[in-house]
């Protein structure tokens, strides 16, 4: 069997909500022990509907959600254990707006380098050097570092988004619906490129979405997430093929699949 890279053992995360002004305040669990496992190299699709818990679960193992309970690993070893620096050294997130996740006011080759500046790793012109790098990893011409978010396509923004979220040169990454707010016409480009740099530096994905032609095409394996809960997780095959889960069955016949050809899988 292999050995996971990152999982989640009976994780939960509650949230205490208001139910009237005389009423006390009761617990609405986001995530209820949840247990998935990222596998070094492979793709883990999470779905379901918005408000399951999916994002929830994303900002836990970033480490901007703290957990009510349960167990977060990152090669055997509690993430909670790790220093900011390593946690940024090894899990990264894309996330899925790229008009609001870029700082309007910052240049590209500011937003790519942050991460190394706020760490205090390299010097300027290492900087530079970097961010010229994974400005070509990414597909974007050099000749943007000095413009702003403003002056990109949606398409390019999420381009400078990967490349900042690469420029640690993290393992693990969690794409939180990477490609929702872009055109059709982008999205497939997108994630020809999230498959092409995951086979070229080896990376592990997390990969949110509600789109399954997305999923079912690009993952090893998928999770199905409802109320909080995991209620199936099995080889992307399998679990189209043959879904166990009622749940997962209604979701699988609400949604048209388009032509599965827009996306190319790479093996």
């Amino acid at each position: 069997m292999m050995t996971p890279i990152l999982e989640t053992k009976n994780l939960e995360c509650s949230f205490w909500i208001s139910t009237g002004i005389f009423s006390p305040k009761k617990a609405l669990a986001a995530v209820n022990g949840v247990s998935v496992q990222l596998v070094k190299g492979q793709v883990l699709g999470l779905v379901g509907e918005s408000g399951c818990g999916k994002s929830t679960l994303a900002k836990m193992l970033l480490g901007l959600q703290k957990p009510t309970k349960g167990n977060i690993l990152f090669d055997g070893q509690p993430l909670e254990k790790l220093s900011q620096f390593e946690r940024a050294a090894r899990v990264q997130p894309i996330f899925q707006d790229p008009y609001s996740s870029l700082n309007p006011r910052k240049t590209i080759f500011e937003i790519i380098t942050l991460p190394l500046r706020v760490h205090k790793i390299g010097t300027p012109r290492d900087w530079l050097l970097k961010a010229k790098e994974m400005m070509d990893l990414c597909g974007l011409a050099s000749r943007y570092l000095n413009s702003y978010p403003s002056q990109l396509s949606g398409g390019q923004r999420q381009r400078v988004a990967i490349a900042r979220a690469l420029v640690m040169k993290p393992e693990v990454v969690i794409c939180d619906e990477p490609t929702s707010a872009l055109d059709v016409s982008v999205q497939s480009q997108i994630l020809n490129l999230l498959m092409d740099l995951k086979n070229e530096l080896g990376l592990t994905y997390l990969l949110i979405s509600h789109n399954l032609a997305v999923v079912e095409h690009l993952a090893d394996r998928v999770a199905v997430m409802y109320f909080g809960e995991i209620v199936e997780n099995e080889d992307t095959e399998q679990l189209f093929n043959k879904p166990g889960h009622e749940y997962t069955k209604k979701l699988l016949n609400s949604v048209l699949v388009p032509d599965p050809s827009r996306f190319r899988r790479n093996t």
